[in-house]
């Protein structure tokens, strides 16, 4: 097996069967901007990666080019048997730097985008400086969190519901409710989701599976339906009850990550008759929405935000998991869904 600094080099792949493994690799010299980071706490970022390993991600198979068009004229399916390697954000320890590097030095603890690995090297890295390495391997679903929230205008008094109470959601729970919203329904079908949920801040929790018709339950809860429905569960099933949930004239914004045909989805009904606002959320989508908004300046606020504990990572990651555990957990993505949130590794 290839070592660096006596460390060895392993990685961790998966294909679209979803049974990982570790896998050798090998670095190349340190650039002069670069610096060496020996992982510590390495996360994953589910809907993304598994979209992309089953190979279902347009942008896997379809050019994304001018005009901001998808050229469905030039597909060229991607092969999902190949192995690829996993994993979204790394926070670790600085063992060595680039000869031009000032910013940073050896010892220093810092956070980036990188898999799992053991060894990261690159000039992306920032020092943790004040957040814990939980918080850190949050920062990827609260900056989509917290744009959704914003294009989503949530107001002080509003009614809002939340469906999937994944990484992202529960981050779109505690945005909602620091924006004002009065009451925040979360909804996911798995009770320890909706246990989370609850330390984030939702007023009141529901299992999907014991509701089944949105529409009419939540006239219940608001007389005239949620202000505002935030789907990030990825069913284009909950989207439909999304719909159905929201006032006359409301907002939803889907952000999840939608894979596939959409079935389930019935834009004839209360879309059509009560003019409703559907709003696509992408925190990574360049211009955003508001002037002198940028995804930098996102990141900028979720560092303040969470080092001065306004902002928690309850529940996150989860599982936490050692190297010798994480192919089987990693796995549970695709197999057992209802047993993962946020898989990561402490090496």
């Amino acid at each position: 097996m290839p070592t660096i600094d006596g460390i060895e080099l392993k990685q961790l792949v998966c294909n679209n069967e979803f049974k990982p493994r570790w896998k050798d690799y090998t670095l190349g010299d340190l650039g002069s901007n670069d610096v060496r980071v020996k992982s510590e706490l390495t996360a994953s970022k589910h809907g993304t990666e598994k979209g992309e390993i089953l190979g279902k991600a347009i942008y896997m198979n379809v050019p994304f080019g001018k005009g901001n068009v998808f050229d469905r004229s030039r597909e060229n399916p991607c092969d999902p048997t190949q192995w690829r390697p996993v994993g979204n954000t790394t926070v670790g320890t600085v063992i060595a730097i680039g000869k031009d590097v000032k910013h940073l030095k050896e010892g220093d603890k810092v956070y980036g985008y990188g898999g799992f690995r053991t060894v990261h090297q690159g000039s992306h890295f920032k020092k943790l400086d004040g957040m814990t390495p939980e918080s850190a391997c949050c920062m990827d679903p609260a900056d989509f969190a917290m744009e959704a929230v914003r294009d989503a205008y949530v107001r002080i008094g509003d009614n809002v519901i939340i469906f999937g109470m994944g990484a992202i959601g529960l981050f779109v729970v505690q945005f909602a409710r620091m924006a004002g919203a009065l009451e925040v329904i979360a909804v996911d079908p798995i009770l320890a989701r909706r246990e989370i949920a609850l330390q984030h801040g939702a007023t009141k929790v529901v299992d999907p599976n014991e509701v089944g018709d949105f529409g009419m339950a939540s006239r219940e809860w608001f007389p005239n339906g949620a202000d505002v429905t935030i789907e990030a569960s990825g069913s284009y099933h909950a989207l439909n009850q999304a719909l159905r949930a929201t006032c006359y004239n409301g907002r939803i914004v889907p952000l999840a990550f939608y894979l596939g045909d959409a079935k389930g989805l019935y834009l004839g009904e209360e879309f059509h008759f009560n003019l409703l606002n559907i709003i696509s959320a992408r925190a990574c989508s360049s211009p955003q929405r508001d002037l002198f908004w940028s995804e930098s300046r996102i990141f900028d606020i979720l560092i303040k935000l969470f080092t001065d504990g306004r902002l928690k990572p309850y529940g996150l990651p989860n599982p936490i998991v050692t190297p010798d555990k994480l192919p089987e957990t990693y796995g549970k993505i695709l197999h057992a869904p209802n047993e993962v949130i946020k898989v990561a590794v402490r090496y």
